[in-house]
């Protein structure tokens, strides 16, 4: 193992470390994901329907949540965005890309795009100043999980809680439990009982029947499963497709506005019937036709541990600048 390699790797741990360590009040968990149906990993008993733990190995299985996972049969669900409701309406942001984002030049996306390398859809990547940067916060491989234009992408994330009892999420609109559709732009719930609900309908936070949610971080401690509006608070993206986007319009783009909006825009909700811009895609490193498809907030540290963090953090940033400069050869040694 070369000290380029490792030093990737030790920050991610430290970072992961750091965070999990002192969100010990929020009952803090190894980090748990969906991936996309297309994703190499969806094998045997892994569905896009399932909540998964690095490894990657099924942490929650679709179907307790009442979803459908029958992969190979064409009639399945695909579980395109997670919470546990515990998620700080705050910055940094923590996020995932689609296969064909390509990040602004210089962001840590956009060096993980190049041909080559392609690797961004499997990665999580982190916001911190200054405006318009991101940085990798987690590589595909540091969770088991396959690399490369063709391999996994990340479609839902939750970095540092479990479930007390609920999960929050939602489906595609090519869900089979989607069926005519009506489902795509709503917030779900369940209690891991086999069945689901509805949290929020695409209504409470100003988005259309034909939107389809593509990425979540949702606070709802107050009343956990009831929805409180103007108390519960949330941040979300929308997919390439839904018709608030101008990806899909083929208006020009308009940071934050209904029919102009960008799928990488993070926009936010109190569910009082409307949405604002929390960060455009500009704002993160991206492109305005990129695609965020996974999204979290963490639990800030104890002071304590904020220095240690940033420490890490800056580790990490260097470990990237590094990575950057030979890419190929980074991704062809063996160690």
């Amino acid at each position: 193992m070369n000290l380029r390699h490792f030093s990737h790797k030790v920050s991610s741990s430290l970072i992961l470390g750091i965070l999990l360590g002192t969100a010990a009040s929020a009952n803090a968990a190894p980090p748990s994901f969906s991936l996309d149906p297309a994703s190499p990993s969806i094998i045997g008993n892994i569905t896009p329907d399932d909540v998964l733990m690095p490894g990657p190995a099924v942490f929650i299985p679709g179907t307790n949540l009442g979803l459908q996972d029958d992969f190979f049969s064409g009639i399945f669900d695909n579980l395109e965005s997670l919470s546990y409701g515990k998620d700080p309406i705050q910055r940094p942001l923590f996020f995932s890309v689609d296969r064909v984002a390509v990040g602004l030049p210089g962001t840590a996306v956009n060096a993980q795009a190049q041909p080559g390398t392609e690797d961004a859809a499997g990665d999580v990547f982190t916001t911190l100043p200054p405006f318009g940067s991101n940085q990798l916060f987690v590589d595909e491989e540091e969770w088991g999980l396959q690399p490369g234009f063709l391999g996994d992408d990340l479609d839902g994330l939750e970095l540092d809680t479990l479930p007390s009892p609920f999960v929050y999420f939602s489906i595609d609109s090519l869900s089979a439990t989607n069926g005519l559709g009506g489902l795509a732009d709503d917030i779900l719930i369940s209690s891991r009982n086999g069945v689901f609900g509805t949290f929020a309908a695409g209504s409470t936070f100003g988005i259309d029947d034909t939107d389809d949610l593509d990425a979540l971080v949702l606070w709802d401690k107050i009343n956990p499963g009831i929805l409180d509006p103007g108390i519960d608070m949330a941040l979300f993206s929308l997919s390439t497709f839904s018709t608030s986007t101008f990806t899909f319009s083929g208006t020009s783009y308009n940071p934050g506005v209904k029919g102009f909006l960008s799928p990488a825009d993070i926009l936010f909700t109190d569910f009082t019937g409307d949405f604002s811009l929390f960060a455009s895609a500009p704002g993160i490193g991206l492109l305005p036709d990129d695609n965020v498809d996974a999204l979290d907030t963490i639990i800030v540290p104890e002071p304590s541990s904020v220095a240690g963090l940033f420490l890490v953090l800056g580790l990490g940033v260097l470990s990237n600048r590094q990575k950057r400069q030979k890419p190929r050869e980074y991704l062809s040694r063996k160690y």
